[in-house]
Formats: C-alpha cells, sequence, structure tokens
C-alpha cells in the first residue's frame, strides 16, 4: 500500500510540476529531471527504503560549526585586545616610573560592534607603597573612561 500511494503522490507531484513549469528551451531538461526525480522516488517505494530528506542534521552541524568558529574569534579578538590595551597601560605607568608586576585587562565582547573593555586589574610589587598604588589609579583613571573599573593593589 506505502508503494502504490508513494508512486501516486509522485505522479501527483510530477504533473504539478510540468503544469506550474513554463514551456521554454529548456523544456526537455524540466522533463528529464522530472523522470528522473519520478523513477527515484519509484525505486526506493518499491525497494522499501525511506527517502530521508531531513537536513535538519546537516543545519545543527552547520551551526556548531559556526559557533566555534565566532567562539574563536572572539577569543582570538579578545587576545588581541587585552595584549595592546596591556602593553598600552605598561607605557603609561612607566612614564611616570610606575612598575607593575601584572596588568589584567578584562574584556566583554556583546556582538557585533560591542567591544567594551570592564575592568583593569594592575598588581605593583611586594615594595610598593600604598601611596604608589593611589598614583597609579588617579593616573589611569585620568586617561581612560570612566566606565572602565581600575584596581590597583599591592602585592603581599
Amino acid at each position: 500500500m506505502v508503494f502504490l500511494s508513494t508512486i501516486c503522490v509522485a505522479a501527483i507531484a510530477a504533473a504539478l510540476f510540468k503544469i506550474l513549469v513554463p514551456e521554454n528551451k529548456f523544456s526537455k531538461q524540466l522533463s528529464l529531471l522530472t523522470a528522473g526525480v519520478f523513477l527515484l522516488v519509484g525505486i526506493t517505494a518499491f525497494s522499501g527504503a525511506e527517502l530521508d530528506l531531513d537536513i535538519s542534521a546537516f543545519e545543527e552541524d552547520a551551526d556548531d560549526k559556526m559557533d566555534d568558529f565566532s567562539s574563536g574569534v572572539n577569543e582570538r579578538l579578545r587576545e588581541e585586545i587585552c595584549g595592546k590595551m596591556e602593553e598600552k597601560v605598561r607605557a603609561l605607568l612607566m612614564q611616570s616610573e610606575i612598575y607593575p608586576e601584572q596588568i589584567h585587562v578584562i574584556v566583554n565582547i556583546s556582538g557585533l560592534y560591542g567591544i567594551d573593555i570592564t575592568e583593569i586589574r594592575i598588581v605593583l610589587k611586594e615594595d610598593s607603597t600604598e601611596e604608589l598604588a593611589h598614583t597609579a589609579e588617579n593616573l589611569l583613571k585620568r586617561e581612560l573612561s570612566e566606565n572602565v573599573k581600575i584596581t590597583v593593589s599591592v602585592k603581599r
């Protein structure tokens, strides 16, 4: 019964396709294509195999690959921004003879054109004073955007 219903549906679809496609110089090619599809449906119906035209598995795979690519690009961009910002902050502090031991830059990437430096954490050497830490913090607050949180601490 499945065989006959499949053949009938394929025949109706082929007839509708021929009616909907206007006659032109490609009519022979379209007839050949229609006959090929009809033949393929007939063979798969006769053999009992089901023709699986579900592309959702391919879409999910493509989405996963795109997500992996996108996250890789975002991570590379984050590393690049953090590295450049660390170099600039280090150079700015060194002009005032402040030598940080560690500089941590925290970046938020929230979409296309949505890149924000949210926080900069500076760790000064053990022999630094709290006064030097305040000087470094004030210097960075003057030079950077007010939206950037600045934390300067002395290593203990």
